[in-house]
């Protein structure tokens, strides 16, 4: 604070010259002296006062900011298991879907006989010039 020191300087100059400090001792003088009092003590809580205001501000900022941050989170996992909702269904309709299939081929290779030299017999030649 270094108006404070100022201050005291000021006094000391004042005080070595009986002049200057019967003006201030007289009632004239002690009104400057408390009007330059009460302007710094003034000024010093305008600083402190605005100081508490912007950290007032930055704090109000960054938790708006967290806020906005954490709604983007709960959207994204809201998302996210949507997705693997949507996923795990078509995986579940896939697996259906490959365990039919794989009854079909197993059925069929039980009703169709297949000659095991890999020639087409004459049964089958004929059903196929039949369609």
């Amino acid at each position: 604070m270094p108006w404070i020191s100022g201050v005291f300087t000021l006094v000391k100059a004042l005080a070595a010259e009986p002049k200057r400090w019967k003006f201030l001792t007289g009632r004239v003088g002690l009104a400057v002296l408390l009007c330059s009092l009460l302007w710094g003590w003034h000024v010093l809580d305008k600083r402190k006062a605005m100081n508490a205001a912007r950290e007032g501000f930055v704090q109000q900022f960054e938790l708006t900011a967290a806020q906005a941050e954490l709604e983007a989170l709960r959207s994204r996992m809201i998302a996210a298991r949507e997705a693997n909702r949507t996923l795990q269904e078509k995986v579940q309709v896939a697996e259906g879907e490959a365990l039919r299939f794989a009854s079909e081929l197993k059925a069929y290779e039980h009703e169709t006989q297949i000659n095991p030299d890999g020639v087409v017999d004459s049964n089958l030649l004929r059903r196929l010039r039949a369609n």
